[in-house]
């Protein structure tokens, strides 16, 4: 008997097969195209997010950059600009020519701040003087 259970056993299915009503298999042909019309849609925006966030880290780098850039410029201008009011107190620069409006014996802005802090800190020509 075992040898019986070594025999490959058969199992039939019965298909059928019919056609669909051409409204029915219109509307799923309608459906079945618009989803892949989306799929498509959905692909093309996911690519052009993408594209969209490395363009987005790629200004962000420049934009850190630029700022920085700013910065050191700002730094700059300002040293020069101390040292021409050292000069020319109370400059004026015309960046379209380069001339400079200033005011002779004018105290610098250096000075002004000094003064500004000295009054600031309750220092005064006054002395108090105990008799």
């Amino acid at each position: 008997m075992a040898e019986l259970d070594n025999i490959p056993q058969t199992q039939t299915v019965e298909l059928a097969q019919v056609k669909l009503d051409d409204s029915t298999f219109e509307k799923i042909k309608e459906l079945n195209a618009r989803v892949q019309s989306l799929l498509l849609e959905v692909g093309s925006i996911y690519i052009r997010r993408k594209e969209m966030e490395a363009e987005i880290l790629r200004m962000a780098d420049v934009l850190e950059t630029h700022e920085s850039e700013i910065k050191s410029s700002n730094i700059k201008l300002n040293d020069m600009a101390s040292e021409i009011d050292d000069t020319y107190p109370q400059a004026r620069i015309n960046i379209a020519d380069g001339t400079v409006q200033y005011q002779p014996g004018a105290p610098t802005r250096k000075q002004q701040q000094a003064e500004q802090a000295q009054q600031q800190n309750g220092a005064s020509d006054f002395k108090v003087v105990k008799d």
